[in-house]
């Protein structure tokens, strides 16, 4: 039963993964109140998320489901792109004071809500994977 809960909520990050690089795309990318900073610090990350951590969540929810062994490898290595993600953004986001509501309003919730949902979600699959694995 909880395969199927970890993969529903794989399948749930690969729509919010591909969601938000829709929605950047159509609009933020040409929000010109984006600094070239913010804008190329953004642009660094379609390829690992839609390369990387998007395709790992698809193979681990696919074998969690069919209850293959190999869905808790990839889910690990989903868990980690997402750790690494939430810790980037963390970063920049700390070093750019975008967490700053007065400033940014309901972009800084959103910059708050990724990097808690990255941090959260990305050791669970982490931890999950290990244990299926038979590693702890």
């Amino acid at each position: 039963m909880i395969n199927i809960i970890i993969a529903i909520f794989q399948i749930i990050w690969i729509f919010l993964f591909v969601g938000f690089w829709l929605a950047f795309y159509i609009t933020e990318y040409r929000n010109p109140k984006m600094s070239e900073v913010e804008r190329k610090h953004e642009l660094s990350f379609p390829f690992p998320d839609l390369g990387w951590i998007v395709p790992n969540l698809l193979i681990a929810a696919i074998g969690l489901l069919l209850e293959q062994t190999y869905g808790y490898f990839f889910s690990a290595l989903a868990g980690s792109g997402m750790m690494f993600l939430g810790i980037i953004d963390l970063a920049f986001n700390i070093q750019n004071k975008k967490f700053d509501r007065k400033k940014y309003g309901f972009d800084a919730i959103v910059n708050i809500g990724v990097v808690v949902l990255t941090l959260l979600f990305g050791p669970i699959f982490i931890i999950f994977g290990a244990f299926g694995l038979r590693i702890f």
